[in-house]
């Protein structure tokens, strides 16, 4: 028996935690608490592009903020590379909320793949949005190649053993 289990008996005291007390809200965190995580995870995926207006691939997620004022933490890991030197593939974020018209989160070009021909390269990157929303928000991954000389590719599908490619949404407490 508990030490807690013993001094509860002499004063004649219950050691029941109120089921008040059992459960938490978002709202009862603090600022800057993990509210939510949704991940979604592609395997042996390949998509290509030569353009050089941003296109949509297969790599989306979505999550539906508890609050307007949580901040949605986007995590992307995938591969790159682009079919011939002299070029690069470029990447960037776009979100949709409640099915509504994708727009640019403002992230640009954030990562430039590498400019060597054949060689794979990791591609992983973190972006922190406030969509002042408690809609389903959709966050997609877009790439396109800077001169559109050259293919850029974006997952290496099944060479290597497969390919994987992830983005991670963390619903975090404003």
């Amino acid at each position: 028996m508990s030490n807690a289990r013993i001094l509860a008996d002499l004063m004649g005291t219950s050691t029941t935690v109120p089921s008040s007390k059992l459960s938490l809200a978002g709202s009862d965190l603090p600022t800057g608490s993990v509210l939510q995580v949704v991940q979604q995870h592609l395997t042996n995926t390949q998509e290509t592009t030569n353009s050089t207006s941003f296109q949509n691939t297969s790599l989306t997620a979505t999550i539906t903020p508890s609050s307007t004022s949580s901040k949605i933490l986007i995590i992307v890991s995938t591969q790159s590379y682009t079919s011939s030197t002299g070029d690069i593939g470029l990447y960037g974020l776009n979100r949709s909320i409640s099915g509504g018209s994708a727009g640019d989160l403002g992230t640009g070009q954030i990562f430039a793949a590498n400019q060597k021909e054949g060689l794979w390269q990791q591609v992983s990157f973190n972006f922190l949005d406030s969509p002042s929303t408690t809609s389903a928000t959709t966050y997609t991954l877009r790439f396109k190649s800077h001169t559109g000389s050259n293919y850029v590719y974006h997952g290496w599908g099944t060479t290597n053993g497969g390919s994987s490619q992830i983005m991670t949404l963390m619903e975090i407490a404003g």
